[in-house]
């Protein structure tokens, strides 16, 4: 089905279309460790691990703890690094001898020297010492990354987000490169829009919020003065979420673009989390014109769309590439 058709079937249809023709996964290799963030987090500590690998395999651990710590006692900032912290100002929870909970604070970002045994007793009780002193044999620093490397792929969530938004700009790239008279923004909201092409995107927040609606990108068609507003998500599970989501972009297009002049929008989704809300995206299809997923982009019908008023009936777009 090429992108007139499918504009031109009913809901019903367009709907089946969608569900038939999804994709199972939106990861791309960079979805599964971000290196230059785990390079970037260990950069700051190298010095200090290096020096700190001095302890590795020592068999008096406190006592050449206390030593090291008392001569350097900046190294006490990579503490938390080796136990896969990334706070530095940390409050603990401990128990007296007779049971008693009290709690107390370590702070690693502004190490004080004269409390330098609350610091000790913190490594020997989190096990840190001991793992120095027995648990590892070589590099802290390479264990560091591995730390890194893990605390890394616990984005992961967070990032399969962000891949439809890269997959996205990455079509949107191409779309400006075949038409020189289209331009876009990522992350848009109704001011920048605006700002930029003088274009009126009604605000969708209620009324008192700050900030404004962003949008996962949009396009500006010099030619037709047309603004389309882009969002994009992919659920490769179920969930409650799903018929929030539908249910939300259901009324923004209804309550606020639907009329606006000269601004369009599209709603980009895929993944097999679909199967689990058929309902709310079947209603979806009901209210909003422009939802694809991944397979319709591929096939053009993004640029298909922004260039309408510029194709005639064979396709052909003038002022633009093919």
């Amino acid at each position: 089905m090429n992108f007139n058709e499918y504009m031109s079937s009913s809901n019903e249809e367009k709907f089946e279309y969608f569900m038939g023709n999804r994709f199972k996964t939106n990861r791309t290799p960079s979805y599964w460790v971000n290196w230059g963030n785990v390079t970037k987090n260990i950069k700051p500590y190298e010095i200090q691990l290096n020096t700190l690998n001095y302890l590795i395999g020592k068999q008096d651990i406190v006592g050449e703890a206390k030593s090291l710590f008392t001569q350097q006692p900046a190294l006490l900032t990579a503490i938390p690094v080796l136990l896969a912290s990334r706070e530095l100002d940390i409050d603990v929870l401990a128990f007296k001898d007779d049971g008693d909970m009290y709690s107390y604070n370590v702070d690693f970002q502004s190490p004080d020297i004269n409390e330098l045994d609350k610091y000790i007793n913190f490594m020997i009780e989190s096990g840190l010492l001991e793992f120095l002193r027995t648990g590892i044999k070589r590099s802290l620093v390479d264990y560091v990354y591995g730390v890194q490397a893990g605390l890394d792929s616990n984005g992961r969530k967070n990032r399969s987000g962000t891949e439809n938004e890269k997959i996205l700009e990455k079509n949107l790239i191409q779309l400006i490169k075949e038409c020189p008279n289209c331009v876009y923004i990522t992350q848009a909201t109704a001011k920048k829009i605006k700002d930029l092409w003088n274009v009126e995107v009604p605000e969708v927040l209620a009324p008192g919020k700050k900030g404004g609606r962003r949008y996962d990108g949009a396009v500006f068609n010099k030619n037709t003065n047309e603004v389309t507003v882009i969002e994009t998500n992919f659920y490769g599970g179920g969930g409650s979420k799903l018929k929030a989501v539908a249910g939300e972009f259901s009324s923004i297009y209804e309550t606020s673009i639907k009329n606006a002049k000269n601004v369009d929008f599209v709603w980009i989704s895929d993944g097999p989390g679909w199967d689990t809300a058929k309902n709310p995206m079947s209603e979806a299809f009901d209210v909003i014109p422009n939802i694809f997923n991944l397979q319709m982009i591929k096939d053009d019908f993004l640029k298909s769309l922004i260039l309408k008023k510029l194709s005639d009936n064979t396709g052909h777009c003038e002022n633009c590439t093919n």
